[in-house]
């Protein structure tokens, strides 16, 4: 008897042994999780002049698709960040150009070395000294490059061209001399010089009585 309930008794054991390390074996990878270390600015701080964020986890961080990311929204609603986040190795840097003094939100999402995503969020506040104000974007900076706008921005107003300067332009006072055609611009030269000629000719013939005159006097 005592030999047959040995063997029941032993299995009966090693299955129960079995059953606790599978229920147990997901707390390790559950506790695996990375979690955040560091970060600059650290929340509830103030800060008078910030180029970037950058977030120090507990492991490396995994990047796919920009699935790691920060980003940086004002007071205003609008976000700051100036281009996407990079990773090196375990550090999550966004470059930033921050506007008007106030609180500021961080929101950031990071995948864990075991693959698992985990995001929070925090404030800080700015408060520059004798610093010209930035201007928000309407949208993140990861994956609207090409979208985004900056709604405090004025657009220039276009520069005039060459026409519309013409056809704005005041016409000229000065008055305008009618076109000649070529036979009047041939004749006016002829009258002068035939005009030339005849006084030269009226007063050869006065020179010439007059010193005719002057020999009849003479031989009188």
């Amino acid at each position: 008897m005592t030999s047959t309930r040995r063997p029941t008794w032993l299995a009966g054991s090693i299955m129960t042994l079995i059953a606790l390390s599978i229920i147990v074996a997901p707390a390790p990878a559950a506790m695996a999780h990375d979690n955040l270390l560091d970060a600059v600015p650290a929340p509830e701080e103030t800060v008078t002049q910030l180029d970037a964020v950058a977030l120090t986890f507990s492991g490396e961080l995994i990047d796919f698709s920009q699935a790691s990311f920060a980003q940086v929204q004002g007071p205003d609603g609008l976000y700051y960040e100036s281009a996407c986040s990079t990773i090196d190795r375990n550090v999550l840097t966004t470059p930033v150009r921050l506007g008007k003094p106030g609180v500021y939100t961080v929101l950031w999402n990071a995948v864990s070395s075991d693959g698992h995503p985990i995001s929070e969020s925090y404030t800080f506040t700015y408060a520059p000294t004798g610093v010209d104000p930035e201007f928000g974007w309407d949208k993140p900076a990861c994956g609207n490059e090409e979208s985004r706008a900056q709604p405090g921005k004025s657009t220039p107003s276009p520069t005039p061209t060459t026409s519309g300067e013409t056809e704005n332009s005041e016409p000229s006072s000065a008055p305008t001399s009618p076109p000649q055609d070529e036979t009047t611009a041939i004749a006016i030269p002829l009258i002068i010089a035939v005009g030339v000629v005849g006084v030269g000719v009226i007063a050869t013939a006065l020179v010439a009585r007059q010193l005719r005159r002057k020999k009849d006097q003479r031989h009188d």
